[in-house]
């Protein structure tokens, strides 16, 4: 049987309390890369990140998604050691997810965040209105919060429609750090 740490009940504990009703998560890959079995570790020694690893998370359009979809999005990249600048890859989550909610309306409104093999992040906020009414020219020319600080934070903004047809991906693909450095300062939302 499987023992989890103090720490890591007390993470799955407080994910579990921010859970409103008909929320769905789902682990699309292992978060921990343990070390070899029979190798001695020491104690400064990090594992490498296990890579690729993708995490999955979807809510009913509400006020506080935002909110949720930044405490997710800090805990997850933690998880993940992803070796960018952590604080504006939060900043860009949210600001997508309050889009989404502020321009949708009712729905449901998915998260993934992805690291690939070369530690690029992807950051993909999914709803179910049209890419067609106008976000080309946002993405264009907008300046504004969500799409325009994502570019100003150093993250490559596209979008392409849904498989269903329902809806469309925002998407935000971020470069890891080249010092692996996470503490840039970007305002709080």
């Amino acid at each position: 049987m499987e023992q989890r740490s103090p720490m890591n009940a007390q993470m799955v504990s407080a994910a579990l309390a921010l859970l409103p009703a008909g929320a769905r998560t789902a682990e699309v890959q292992a978060l921990n890369a343990e070390p070899e079995k029979g190798r001695e570790v020491d104690a400064d020694e990090q594992p490498a990140p296990l890579r690729p690893q993708s995490w999955k998370r979807s809510w009913r359009i509400e006020a506080c998604v935002p909110r949720l979809a930044r405490l997710h999005a800090r805990t997850r990249l933690s998880m993940m050691s992803w070796s960018g600048n952590r604080n504006a890859a939060v900043r860009i989550t949210t600001e997508l997810v309050r889009n989404a909610v502020e321009h949708v309306g009712i729905g449901i409104v998915e998260l993934t965040l992805s690291v690939d093999e070369a530690d690029v992040l992807f950051i993909d906020v999914t709803d179910p209105r049209p890419g067609d009414d106008g976000l080309d020219d946002d993405l264009a020319g907008g300046d504004g919060t969500g799409l325009g600080l994502a570019r100003r934070l150093g993250g490559e903004v596209s979008w392409f429609p849904v498989e269903s047809g329902n809806g469309k991906t925002v998407r935000v693909r971020m470069q890891p750090s080249e010092t692996g450095s996470t503490s840039l300062a970007v305002e709080a939302s």
